[in-house]
């Protein structure tokens, strides 16, 4: 070992990192005056010292990170390997080339030319060379970089992708030197993913160079998915308001109606006609009264202020009490319950409610014949809401209970608010229950569980 590797050595291991980083530091080592015993002259070593300072100082103003890059690179090359988005250098050269062959046949625009033809386009792709791409942009395509590099492998055009295809031929043809566009990418596997691309070139004397333009890839699926669940929660929220306008309009119409021809007192009315009017009145403002709880209901939901009080219950009585209080759904339901049914622990006004709107769901959407059982099951309590009506589509089946979703309308009957079932399977929850819903033998059975007393 000479005296220079030697000092080399001994040097503090950060010394030694940027001498690795900065061979041109070992030359300062070899200029080193040493002493007999092997330390060099105070001049030498001032001069080593100052040359190791400017060089980290360099490297805290450009930030640069031996173990990531190069430092012959430019920052523009670093920022090529390091970005986390996939970037691929591609030479347009031949495509260029063919395209003028196109214009000397007279033709005049290329998207007209190639359309939406997924084999024209394929044929096409092959003219575009990838020259260089990052390693993000290899790991988005999923192959390795020297399978990846070269023409443009025709494999990769799939139907969603047409439109980025075209994108790029456009800006080449119209010498368009950044173009952007959205479309439906894919892996070289056949994955398929949203993805947004940018096509730059730079602009030498006025004109893009095609032959080094950077294609950027964005895989935008987290971003259009959020999209589109907005979009559906908008639409089922102003079918929601439309659905509560008509829902609180119908019944109001019929008893502001109704009381008008009460109040008149030369419209000769019986008494079995006021009776019946007083009846459908009731009926008409339960009808309201139980769409406003349940909208309460949605709203401290959401602010989790839903009370739940816990206490036995003894759950025929309160279906009964369900029954008596009115509405449209009263009317020929069969009970069936076991001798001595278990009580459940729970809310009673809250499993009211429920009850209330298993019912009226049967009565809306169900078939003619609306039964309830109640009966004891491996230590719970079933009420099981039964009809024999033609059930819920299979996709719908769990559909039903999220807010502000309804299945079906029947005939003119117009569609539900679609809150309650959502209600009623976020109260059982808070209940320490649940919801759920089957199609059996030709009938809709919706049961509602609860915890034994």
């Amino acid at each position: 070992m000479n005296e220079s590797s030697r000092l080399l050595s001994s040097l503090n291991p950060s010394f030694s990192d940027v001498a690795a980083v900065h061979p041109h530091l070992r030359g300062l080592l070899s200029d080193l005056t040493l002493s007999a015993d092997g330390t060099p002259d105070l001049a030498s070593w001032n001069r080593f010292v100052a040359a190791v300072d400017r060089g980290y100082r360099q490297i805290a103003e450009t930030g640069f990170d031996p173990a990531h890059g190069t430092r012959g690179w430019s920052a523009f090359e670093n920022l090529f390997q390091m970005s986390p988005i996939p970037l691929m250098e591609q030479d347009y050269t031949q495509l260029e080339i063919w395209m003028d062959s196109l214009r000397e046949k007279g033709i005049r625009e290329i998207v007209d030319f190639l359309g939406e033809d997924v084999e024209a386009i394929r044929a096409v792709v092959p003219k575009i060379k990838l020259v260089a791409a990052n390693p993000a942009a290899i790991e988005a395509v999923g192959i390795p970089l020297s399978q990846f590099k070269g023409p443009i492998d025709p494999g990769i055009v799939n139907e969603g992708s047409v439109p980025g295809w075209i994108s790029q031929f456009n800006a080449v043809w119209n010498r368009i030197p950044v173009s952007r566009v959205a479309f439906r990418a894919a892996t070289r596997a056949g994955n398929e993913f949203d993805a947004e691309s940018i096509l730059s070139a730079p602009v030498l004397n006025g004109e893009p160079d095609f032959s080094r333009a950077v294609l950027t890839l964005i895989d935008v699926t987290n971003h259009r998915n959020e999209e589109r669940r907005m979009l559906e929660l908008m639409e089922a929220k102003n079918s929601f308001l439309a659905s509560v306008s008509h829902e609180i309009r119908t019944p109001l119409t019929a008893i502001v109606g109704f009381a008008q021809l009460l109040a008149d007192e030369e419209a000769g009315l019986g008494e079995d006609d006021r009776q019946l009017m007083v009846s459908s009145i009731g009926q008409q403002a339960h009808e309201v009264v139980s769409l406003i709880e349940d909208l309460l209901v949605v709203a401290r939901n959401e602010l989790a202020e839903v009370g739940i009080i816990e206490t036995t219950v003894d759950v025929v009585e309160q279906l009964e009490r369900t029954l008596e209080a009115g509405g449209s759904f009263t009317s020929e339901v069969v009970i069936e319950c076991e001798p001595e049914a278990p009580e459940a622990l729970g809310d009673p006004g809250r499993i009211r409610q429920i009850l209330r709107n298993l019912l009226t769901n049967a009565e809306r959407y169900g078939g003619p014949e609306v039964r309830v059982t109640v009966a004891g099951c491996d230590g719970k309590v079933v009420v099981s809401v039964i009809d024999n009506g033609s059930g819920i589509p299979d996709a719908d089946r769990e559909r039903v209970f999220e807010p502000y979703q309804s299945a079906h309308a029947v005939g003119d009957q117009p569609e539900s608010v679609g809150i309650g079932l959502a209600i009623s399977r976020q109260l059982a929850e808070r209940m320490g229950g649940t919801l759920d819903y089957r199609y059996e033998n030709n009938h809709s059975i919706f049961s509602l569980t609860l915890r034994t007393a």
